[in-house]
C-alpha cells in the first residue's frame, strides 16, 4: 500500500511541477489553477521514462495489495482507497484533456447561446475551455444527462469548473467502491478484496479520477442499478431500471448492461425493471428535446463517427499490425465487431439458460473492450466494478490481466 501511495504522490507532484505529456492541457499554458495544490511539493517534472517507472511502481503496489488482501483490515482498505483518491483528485488533469471538452460543450449552450449537439466548438475559439481542450472538431458525443450535469459547473467558471468535475469524478469513484462493498457483503462475501480491486485500480484512480472522466458517473449509476436489481426487495427493481437507463444517458456504453439485466431477471422483478427503464428513457428523451431540440438526435451520428477512430493500443489495431497492415484495416475492424456481436449474443443465451447475468455482463464488457478500435485506459472503469460484484473468480482474474497488459503497453515502450 505504501509503495502505491508513494508513487501516486510522486506522479501527482511531478505532474504539477512543470508542463509535460502527462498533462496534455499544459501545452497551452500552465497557470497555478491548472497545476493544483501539489505544486507546493516542488517536485521534479515527469519525463516519459520517470512516469513509466512510477506507473510501474503503482502497478506492482496494486498487485501486491490484492495478493495480500486477506491480511488487509477493512479500516486500512478504506483509508488507503480514500488516500489514493485524494492524491489524484488534487493532481492536475492527468493524461487527457477531456475535462475541458466537457466544460467546452457545456459552455457552448449556457454561455454562448449555442447548441452542443448542433454547433462545433470552433464557434467558441476564444473561450478559455476551448483553449485547453483537445477536441474541437465534432459536436458533443456525450449523453444528454451528462451535458445537463456538466452545465451545473459552468457558473463557477472554467478554473473552478475543472476542480468541480474532478471532485465529481472522485466522489463517483468512491461511490462505486461503496456500492461494490454493499453488494458483495450482501452476497455473503468478504468485501475488502473486491473494494481494493476497484478502488486502487490504476486505470480507475490514475486515469479516470486523475483525468476527471465522466465514465465514473456513468458507472456509479450502472453499479447502483446492478446492486438494486440483485437485492431481495422486488419494488427496488423499478429504481434499478431507472438508474441503468440514466447511466446510458451519461454515456452510451452503459447500454450494454440493459439486455443482460432484462434477460437475467424474472417475473415481477423484470416487469418493474422494464417499466423503470421505459419511464426513464421517455423522461430523458423529453428533457433532451426540450433542452436541445431535435438536434439532440445528432448524437447518434456522432457516436457512429467516433467508432471510426483508432486507439493506439486497441486489440484490433494490434491484430492488423500482425497481419501486415500499417493501420487498422476495415476487414479486421468488421471481424472484431462481428465477433463481439456473436459473443454478446451467446452470453445472453447463457443467461437465459440460468447463468448469473452480472457475470455474463462482465464478460460482455471485457469482450467490448477487446473488440473496440477506440480503446482508452479509463475504459477499464467499465469492467472493474462489474467484475468485483461477480462471484466468478475467472472474471476477476481476466479483469486483472486486462489491467496489467494494458498498463504494460504504457510502461514498457518508455523503459526500452
Amino acid at each position: 500500500m505504501l509503495l502505491l501511495l508513494a508513487c501516486s504522490v510522486l506522479i501527482a507532484g511531478g505532474a504539477a511541477a512543470r508542463p509535460s505529456d502527462q498533462v496534455p492541457a499544459s501545452r497551452h499554458g500552465f497557470p497555478d489553477w491548472l497545476r493544483g495544490p501539489w505544486r507546493v511539493l516542488g517536485a521534479d517534472g515527469l519525463t516519459s521514462q520517470r512516469f513509466a517507472l512510477l506507473l510501474l511502481g503503482v502497478t506492482v503496489g496494486y498487485l501486491v495489495v490484492l495478493a495480500c488482501a486477506r491480511a488487509v483490515s477493512a479500516r486500512w482498505a478504506i483509508a488507503g482507497i480514500v488516500a489514493v483518491h485524494v492524491v489524484f483528485l488534487l493532481a492536475p488533469p492527468l493524461l487527457s484533456g477531456d475535462v475541458f471538452a466537457y466544460l467546452q460543450y457545456a459552455r457552448l449552450g449556457t454561455v454562448h447561446g449555442l447548441n452542443p449537439y448542433a454547433d462545433s466548438p470552433m464557434r467558441i475559439a476564444g473561450d478559455l475551455a476551448f483553449r485547453f481542450s483537445s477536441e474541437h472538431r465534432i459536436t458533443s458525443p456525450y449523453g444528454p444527462l451528462w451535458t445537463l450535469v456538466s452545465d451545473a459547473a459552468v457558473p463557477v467558471g472554467v478554473q473552478a469548473g475543472l476542480w468541480t468535475l474532478k471532485a465529481l469524478a472522485a466522489l463517483s469513484s468512491l461511490g462505486i467502491v461503496a456500492l461494490v462493498w454493499r453488494g458483495v457483503r450482501r452476497m455473503g462475501r468478504d468485501p475488502v478484496g473486491p473494494a481494493l480491486l476497484v478502488g486502487l485500480n490504476p486505470l480507475v484512480v490514475l486515469y479516470a479520477v486523475g483525468g476527471a472522466h465522466n465514465d465514473l458517473l456513468m458507472m456509479l449509476l450502472a453499479v447502483a442499478g446492478i446492486v438494486l436489481l440483485t437485492e431481495p426487495a422486488v419494488p427496488r427493481s423499478a429504481l434499478a431500471g431507472v438508474t441503468l437507463t440514466a447511466a446510458a444517458a451519461v454515456k452510451a456504453s452503459a447500454a450494454l448492461l440493459l439486455p443482460f439485466a432484462l434477460v437475467g431477471t424474472r417475473g415481477e422483478r423484470r416487469r418493474r425493471a422494464l417499466a423503470g427503464m421505459l419511464a426513464a428513457a421517455a423522461l430523458l428523451l423529453l428533457a433532451a428535446l426540450l433542452a436541445f431540440g431535435v438536434d439532440a438526435l445528432n448524437l447518434v451520428d456522432v457516436l457512429g463517427t467516433e467508432q471510426q477512430r483508432r486507439g493506439l493500443n486497441s486489440v484490433p489495431r494490434a491484430a492488423s499490425r500482425v497481419l501486415g497492415s500499417h493501420g487498422l484495416s476495415d476487414g479486421v475492424r468488421l471481424a472484431f465487431a462481428v465477433g463481439f456481436g456473436a459473443v454478446a449474443l451467446g452470453l445472453l443465451v447463457w443467461v437465459r439458460r440460468g447463468a448469473d447475468w452480472v457475470t455474463a455482463a462482465g464478460w460482455a464488457t471485457l469482450a467490448l473492450l477487446l473488440s473496440t478500435a477506440w480503446l482508452l485506459p479509463w475504459y477499464g472503469a467499465w469492467l472493474m466494478p462489474v467484475a468485483a460484484l461477480s462471484g466468478d473468480r475467472r472474471l476477476r482474474l481476466a479483469a486483472l490481466a486486462f489491467t496489467a497488459v494494458y498498463l504494460a503497453t504504457k510502461i514498457l515502450p518508455n523503459l526500452a
